[in-house]
This record gives structure tokens, sequence and C-alpha cells, in this order.
């Protein structure tokens, strides 16, 4: 039987909330945030950094035609398959499908092998049936490929150079206080200034406490709030990230953001599959009744996202993280209750 919804409309979008999650939402105290795709819109940064940073990549190796190889889509299926939090990881596994058909068909075409199978599509479907993320995607390219292919493949994924590349193309001149390097290979203002803030300060909810858990890195995090406007909201003892030691879905990542912001029920605002996993895993760890969800369709642009969603149980199912922390008021506010009408 699936789970039962209510529908709430707010001024700044739709919301669905989990019927019998109502009084567990209501009695939560702080709320810890994802970042891309919740807090902040990285359509035009983060997501356009595989695609240059491809093309950049493959010139490097003398092809041609690669202007096209890694679409946001691409990104998106990669991220719906589960195991792909980290953007790094990420990009090494196009690269190794991209040095795996270059090889078995003898072209360095860009514009070629992106048509030749396994297809992006192909892939991440693969990947995902068997469980997600990159060493599951390397098992499949190994798979594929004979001893002679392996070794040429490996030779020519340079994951150092690769995320170098990511690193500069995402940070441009901020690289010396993100990453603390001089870029070297790409000479362009970095995307990180294209991306946009989604929340709505004034609607945060009066009384919780505030927390990041995401998997940016320290420095990608911190200047990301400050360009964002976020930076006094959430202060750095009340972020997780990937520096840390942990990434999504592994649930200490929760576990640490709720003992930093300290409380004992909170809710995490994320956007993905993965981040929905998270909260599963906290819960089968520490406790059914310590941990809401709270999914928002603004980050993978995926028409089913959220039909995934509810299937996954989500507590509260949002358009955006303003009309999340809208339901949220409502919820504690008593305005939400079982009676109302249901999906």
């Amino acid at each position: 039987m699936e789970p039962s919804y209510i529908h709430l409309d707010t001024k700044v979008g739709e919301t669905l909330v989990l019927g019998r999650s109502v009084d567990e939402i209501a009695g939560i105290e702080g709320v810890i945030f994802d970042v891309d795709g919740v807090l902040i819109e990285v359509t035009d940064s983060i997501h356009l950094v595989h695609g240059k940073a491809a093309e950049q990549y493959f010139g490097m190796l003398g092809w041609e035609n690669c202007s096209e190889l890694v679409s946001p889509a691409d990104v998106d299926a990669f991220k719906l398959a589960g195991g792909f939090n980290s953007d790094w990881e990420l990009a090494f596994a196009w690269t190794l499908l991209y040095l795996f058909k270059s090889k078995r068909y003898a072209s360095r075409n860009g514009a070629t092998l992106k048509e030749k199978t396994p297809t992006i599509e192909e892939f991440t479907a693969e990947i995902a049936h068997a469980g997600g993320s990159l060493p599951t995607a390397v098992e499949i390219i190994r798979g594929l490929a004979n001893e002679l292919e392996w070794e040429w493949i490996e030779s020519r994924w340079d994951r150092a150079t690769l995320q170098r590349i990511f690193q500069e193309t995402y940070s441009g001149d901020l690289c010396p206080e993100i990453y603390g390097f001089e870029p070297e290979i790409v000479n362009a203002p970095g995307l990180i200034r294209k991306d946009r803030v989604i929340l709505d300060k004034r609607l945060l909810p009066v009384g919780l406490k505030l927390g990041i858990a995401t998997g940016r890195t320290a420095g990608e995090t911190q200047v990301g709030l400050r360009l964002a406007g976020l930076a006094e909201d959430f202060p750095a003892e009340n972020i997780v990230t990937e520096d840390d030691g942990h990434k999504k879905p592994d649930p200490e990542v929760l576990r640490i953001a709720i003992e930093r912001i300290g409380c004992r029920r909170a809710m995490y605002v994320g956007d993905t599959p993965d981040d929905q996993r998270t909260v599963l895993r906290y819960r089968e760890a520490h406790g059914t009744a310590r941990m809401a969800s709270c999914m928002v369709l603004t980050g993978l642009k995926h028409p089913g996202l959220k039909q995934v969603f509810m299937e996954q149980g989500a507590d509260l199912i949002a358009d955006n993280v303003n009309a999340a922390m809208e339901a949220l008021k409502a919820c504690i506010g008593g305005a939400v209750c079982p009676a109302e009408q249901r999906m």
C-alpha cells in the first residue's frame, strides 16, 4: 500500500506531507540542509562544470568535438543512479566510460563516441541496477574491457588531473581561497560565481537550530554560502562537509550534523534519492523518531522524481526549500492534520 500524503499549497510552491509523519515533523528541534539544489541553484554552475571539464580533459588527450560529451541531464542520470554525491567521483565515472569507448571503437571523436553504446543512459541504468557508486561503475567497465583495453584505459584515467581541471573550472580565481592553490590549467572565471540562492531566509522557522550536511568540501561550502548571502545563517561549527570524512548515504553524515547543531530530533532537507537513503539509514542506526526527511524538486530535473520520493517514503516533498519551510511551519503550528485531503 502506497504512503498517504496530504496536499498543501503555499504561496511559494506545493508540498506533500506524509500523513503519519505530521506529528513527527511538528516536533523537530532543528533543520539540516543540503546545499546544491536545495539552498543554492547550481544549474548554471556545477552542472555545467562536468561538460567543460570533459572538453578540457579529452582535448588534452588530442580528442576533437568534445563540447557536448556530458550534459546536465547526464549529470542527473548519474545522481539518480545513486552513490555519486561527490561530483569528482561522478566525473571519474563518465571519464572511464569514454576512455573505454575510445579504445573499443578506435576513435577520438567525442561527437561519435557520445552515441556509441553503452551510452551514458545505458551505463547509468546498469550502475543503478547494480547498486550505484563509482566502484560499481569501475566493475562494469572492467567487465566489458579485455586485458589490453583495461591496461590502456587505466594508463589514461588520470583522476588527479581531472579533479584539478574540475576544481579550477568551478572556482577560477577563487581557487586559492577554496582549495589552497593557484589555477594553472583553466584560465577563466569560476562557474561558482553563477550559483544562485534559492532559500528566502525570511521563511526560516523561528526557534529551530540550523545546520548543513553537504557533499561539498569545506572551502566550497563556505565560499558558496558567502556568495549566496547565507554565511551568517550557518556558522562553520554547524556544517558537515566532505572534509569530515563521510559521504552520503553514510548515516554518520547526519549523526555528526545533529550532534553539531545540538538537538535530538531534526529534519534533513535534500534533493536526491541518496539524500532520502541517508535519512533511512540514519533511522536504522539511531531510531526511527529522530530524523524526518524533506525532499525538494529543485535539484534533479527528472519528471518522475516526485514519485521516486513518494515510493521512498519521504516525510515531506516540496517544490522548493521555501515551500518546505512554509509547510514545516504549518505542521508546527497545527495547521496540517491527517483529516485533510490526501493523495
